[in-house]
């Protein structure tokens, strides 16, 4: 997740401005710097923030599991 949040960071500047856009406490935006899952209600303020140079997309999937292309879904 880190690198998402470092190239948001990175398009605003500073992790301050980061929190001031998204709407959220520096503390946050550190917290996801190190690795804090991002809830899903900030996915379009991150968007916005980043002037769309994040997408949703981008963010949804570097939340997603890295299993080594192992699948966990039931077989029938």
């Amino acid at each position: 997740m880190n690198q998402i949040v470092e190239k948001a960071i990175s398009i605003a500047g500073s992790q301050s401005e980061l929190a001031k856009r998204v709407g959220v406490g520096q503390s946050t935006i550190s917290k996801w710097l190190g690795g804090a899952e991002i809830s899903s209600r900030y996915i379009p303020a991150l968007v916005t923030a980043t002037s769309s140079k994040i997408t949703a997309e981008q963010i949804l999937e570097s939340l997603q599991p890295v299993d080594g292309g192992n699948s966990t879904a039931p077989t029938a």
